[in-house]
């Protein structure tokens, strides 16, 4: 039988990946692998699972957006570029919407150990790695405020209701970004640099422009309305993600300098840390991802080899 490392989250979405414990490990062992299961902590350190680790393990990972965030960052500070099976069982599982990892939980099961490898851009921010958006102002620390059990009780509505209590904190930050040679400036009440079809459960800013595999990341920028009126359109905008919008600057690029008096970020959900000038950079090809074979191509990702071996690029 085949070795497989399974890391799962046994908090993320409900618990569900929990309850599902049993029959998805016999789902691999009926397809010949002997998983060996690691369950995070509260800290979410995941050396002690790789200890044993060669390149030819099957790699599976279950949770949010935030855990698949962890593994691809523990991959790279390690060197390993081997594909991640992925089930998603967040809340709002934004990135496996990115690469049509969707449908059946059966189908999900199959694809992580049997589907198509495909090479992902990601992003740095100051270092760390983020796989889809990082993000500053109102709403962007929503994921990792709401308690998590809130977050189980009442799924993607408790990101709504928290989004809701915030509403008469809103402000602007005063910010600078310099990106390819332009420079921009304002205040702004969000900004996000993604790599995404979808951020929050929402469709993407950015709409078609956006490819997952270009070496290029989308900037998005709101400024701060000037009145009720203006806030109110805004947000129905971005609802019906009709963002068509004179409070809306988007931009493509690889890097982006921001400025700004402790500009604090989320990182796919996460807690990213407050900085008076922050860089983030695209990471091309940085990670791999079995999706189902027979899904669309989302985003013109290249396929790999299943059995190709690289060292990651850091």
């Amino acid at each position: 039988m085949k070795d497989l490392l399974y890391i799962c989250n046994p908090v993320a979405g409900r618990g569900r990946t929990r309850s599902r414990l049993s029959s998805i490990l016999d789902y691999y062992n009926s397809q010949g692998f002997l998983p060996r299961v690691y369950m995070t902590g509260t800290d979410r350190d995941l050396s002690e699972a790789f200890q044993s680790f060669t390149p030819e393990t099957a790699l599976v990972c279950s949770g949010g957006d935030g855990m698949l965030n962890i593994l691809v960052s523990k991959l790279r500070e390690l060197c390993l570029d081997v594909p991640v099976g992925y089930l998603p069982m967040g809340t709002t599982n934004d990135f496996s919407k990115n690469i049509g990892l969707t449908g059946s939980f059966k189908d999900i099961l199959a694809a992580s150990v049997f589907g198509k490898a495909v090479r992902l851009d990601a992003g740095s921010l100051m270092g760390r790695s983020f796989i889809y958006v990082a993000g500053f102002g109102n709403f962007t620390n929503i994921s990792y405020k709401t308690p998590q059990f809130s977050k189980n009780l009442l799924g993607y509505l408790a990101y709504i209701l928290e989004g809701a209590m915030s509403m008469a904190d809103i402000k602007p930050f005063h910010v600078s970004i310099e990106t390819a040679g332009e420079e921009l400036e304002g205040d702004y009440v969000l900004g996000l640099v993604t790599n995404s079809l979808s951020v929050a459960g929402f469709r993407s800013l950015s709409g078609s422009r956006t490819r997952l595999d270009d070496g290029l990341l989308e900037l998005t920028l709101i400024k701060m309305p000037g009145s009720l009126k203006e806030l109110r359109e805004l947000l129905g905008s971005y609802l019906s993600s009709n963002m068509k919008s004179e409070l809306i600057e988007y931009r493509q690029g690889r890097d982006f300098v921001f400025r700004s008096e402790k500009l604090c970020w989320t990182l796919d959900g996460e807690f990213g840390g407050c900085y008076d000038t922050t860089h983030i950079n695209v990471l091309p090809g940085a990670f791999s991802i079995r999706r189902p074979a027979a899904k669309k191509e989302t985003g013109h990702q290249r396929t790999i080899p299943e059995k190709q071996d690289r060292t990651a690029e850091r």
